[in-house]
């Protein structure tokens, strides 16, 4: 026997009053954040154009007026208008769902059900440099920095300088680089059981009883990103917990 569940989601904004122009704005690490731009979703995600790493010394590199640029004040500042920024899509799943399945033999019964969401961008978190001077806050991107020429081809996670630069920290954390698709396929729950009936064995104390064994969030099976990243746990270092439960049915 199977279900299957699908729903599709779509929201725009058709007016809204633009108080100012600055791309700042519209780029922010919550997630998610109310943008206000007419003709896309409420909840959409926005980012610095991001130029890559200099060559020379692992600097993050972006875009003002049209040119590579390193002046990390005004490109968060007044130097990037909305219409300068990136939009990578809604911040929202725009497709989710189920498919439930439950396979009968004799006794027993499985039932598993596969949870899914597509369509939608997250910013993932990343090494902060300041934070990790003051109080020790590390992320594991820190061993993915660039640390020598030649590594701009191979990372986006900008070297580190002390003492560091807060706006050079917030420009990379605010870019296209730590920008990722959050479509993924979920093995939500799965469901064991093996049934006795009181027609099949008279001497049941019981109408029926069953036996059962399920668990339930056993973990992702298919992301979009390859950063081994849990869209629906990004903001936690925590994973997400397995829950395995044994149970006794009966009925009189």
């Amino acid at each position: 026997t199977s279900t299957l569940g699908f729903n599709h989601y779509r929201d725009q904004i058709k007016k809204y009053y633009l108080s100012a122009p600055q791309g700042n704005r519209f780029v922010s690490n919550a997630t998610p954040m109310v943008t206000g731009m007419v003709g896309k979703p409420v909840y959409s995600v926005y980012s610095y154009r991001w130029a890559g790493l200099d060559p020379a010394n692992g600097d993050p590199q972006g875009y003002l007026n049209g040119t590579v640029s390193k002046n990390y004040n005004s490109i968060l500042g007044e130097g990037t208008s909305i219409d300068e920024l990136t939009y990578h899509g809604p911040a929202l799943p725009t497709s989710y769902g189920f498919l439930a399945n439950t396979l009968r033999y004799a006794d027993f019964s499985l039932t598993f059900s596969l949870n899914y969401k597509l369509g939608f961008y997250f910013r993932r978190t990343t090494v902060n440099y300041n934070s990790l001077f003051a109080s020790r806050s590390g992320h594991s991107d820190f061993a993915q920095r660039w640390q020598q020429p030649g590594d701009e081809r191979h990372t986006d996670v900008p070297s580190m300088i002390y003492p560091a630069v807060g706006s050079r920290d917030s420009f990379y954390a605010s870019s296209e680089a730590t920008v990722i698709k959050g479509d993924h396929l979920r093995l939500q729950y799965v469901n064991l059981s093996y049934q006795l009936d009181r027609s099949k064995y008279p001497k049941l104390p019981f109408q029926q009883i069953e036996l059962f064994v399920n668990a339930n969030n056993l973990g992702i099976l298919w992301r979009a990103n390859n950063q081994d990243i849990d869209p629906d746990f990004r903001q936690t270092s925590l994973p997400s917990q397995l829950n395995v439960a044994f149970g006794l049915r009966t009925s009189l």
